[in-house]
């Protein structure tokens, strides 16, 4: 490190401020190492002095006009719970998702706040479904083999209609899998995670920043349509660290539950209607329960009921088709669209593309399910929508085709990240052959 330095110029006093930050706990790493590594990196610096070698010197950076905050996308996703009200967490480590509850066990303190350490992911799953029927905003987080072990729950959770949140941060699977290793094939799973006829909201952001966000919306959207969302974030971006802009609290709308303050007799399942939830132990309670049931929510096998409720259930996804999305060079008739995770490395691709001149539309939104409608009609007017995700299957565009967007997928599944230059040289190739099919008919 010290030969580096002198390389590019820094200069010494910073690396010494970094390695005393760094190791200045002597009780923990003793009285010796700060000092020894001081002495090395003075060393280091002197040999490339030395040499008579050097690189130019490295220009600090110009500090930007606004406030930053550094982190990683799990403590980027419990910030964001946090500000959108989350009063009740529950968790069974599991990599890597552990660092969400162990953030929780730390700062989630105070009154009216709940953190626990459960039994399993089963226990998770049913207790953050009786904190959302008792009025808390509530969330677990865990990754594939804990996701499905809470597929029962999440059906009951969407049956009675209770406001919920589960992140599941994705990793190579399936069984216990690549615990350590990132994918991205949980997509199936998180939009249909439960039997019978089933469709929840998802959510998958693609930076760290957008942990954040993706959080506050999962809320709003549980508490807005009352019932489970998932949020699907993945191994690389549950511990990457960077930089981004400190969030504008006063700017970013959190969304609370409507509550039933009436008499008694209330019926929270009558019609197609959205109902305000009364609070356990108040006028109007109702049985939250996981058999088809009457506007009381008692049991009922009456098959016009049983429509009714379904076409309840689905109706309410219409009310969460406001998220948004990004777009670029929208005329080109090839568009490069990933999703999560995957937009770090395909949207520098992207920018590799159009610099040498390739025609090539590009689109991103973290709101899989439901999609922004506007999106859709763009994507349907594509002659091919490319899709770069890490998975075997190609689940996102397999989605896209059910929703009538002609799309394929470049896939990976080694456990690794997409690097730069094989997106650009795969993408390109897929945009050649589209070529030589027009040409052809």
């Amino acid at each position: 490190m010290g030969t580096l330095a002198e390389l590019v110029g820094v200069p010494l006093d910073v690396l010494e401020e970094f390695v005393r930050r760094r190791w200045g706990n002597t009780a923990r790493y003793g009285p010796k190492i700060v000092p020894q590594n001081i002495e090395a990196l003075k060393l280091g610096k002197q040999a490339a002095a030395e040499s008579g070698f050097s690189l130019g010197e490295l220009a600090p950076p110009e500090p930007p006009q606004y406030e930053q905050i550094f982190t990683n996308g799990n403590y980027a996703l419990a910030l964001g719970a946090v500000h959108a009200g989350l009063n009740f967490y529950v968790g069974y480590p599991i990599s890597p998702a552990t660092t969400i509850l162990v953030w929780m066990e730390e700062q989630l303190v105070g009154d009216g706040q709940f953190v626990y350490q459960v039994s399993s992911e089963i226990e998770a799953i049913n207790a953050i479904i009786g904190a959302g029927y008792g009025g808390a905003k509530s969330m677990t987080a865990t990754a594939g083999p804990g996701f499905s072990l809470m597929s029962e729950g999440l059906g009951l959770a969407w049956m009675a209609e209770i406001p919920c949140v589960v992140v599941d941060v994705q990793r190579g699977g399936p069984a216990t899998g690549l615990p350590t290793k990132t994918e991205q094939s949980n997509l199936f799973a998180a939009l249909h995670p439960a039997h019978g006829d089933v469709s929840l909201p998802v959510i998958a952001p693609g930076t760290v920043e957008e942990c954040f966000y993706a959080a506050v919306e999962a809320f709003n959207w549980a508490e807005r349509y009352q019932g489970p969302v998932i949020v699907l974030s993945e191994h690389a971006l549950s511990e990457r660290e960077q930089n981004f802009r400190k969030p504008d609290l006063d700017s970013i709308p959190v969304e609370n539950r409507t509550v039933y303050e009436g008499g008694n007799g209330y019926l929270r399942y009558e019609a197609s209607e959205l109902s305000p939830m009364p609070l356990p132990g108040s006028p109007g309670s109702y049985v939250a329960n996981a058999s088809e049931h009457d506007p009381w929510g008692d049991t009922t096998h009456l098959p016009q009921r049983h429509v009714e409720m379904t076409e309840r259930r689905f109706s309410k996804l219409k009310l969460l088709e406001d998220g948004t999305y990004e777009s670029q060079n929208i005329d080109a008739p090839v568009a490069v669209m990933p999703w999560g995770g995957s937009k770090g490395p395909s949207i520098e691709a992207y920018q590799q593309l159009i610099a040498g001149e390739v025609d090539v539309a590009w689109y991103f939104t973290m709101y899989l399910n439901p999609l922004p409608p506007m999106l859709l009609d763009e994507l349907r007017e594509k002659e091919l929508v490319i899709v770069p995700e890490l998975n075997y299957q190609g689940q996102f565009s397999s989605y896209l085709r059910s929703k009538g967007v002609r799309a394929e997928s470049i896939t990976q599944y080694t456990g690794l990240p997409f690097k730069v230059s094989d997106l650009v040289e795969r993408i390109s190739d897929r945009i050649a052959a589209t070529r030589k099919e027009r040409v052809a008919v």
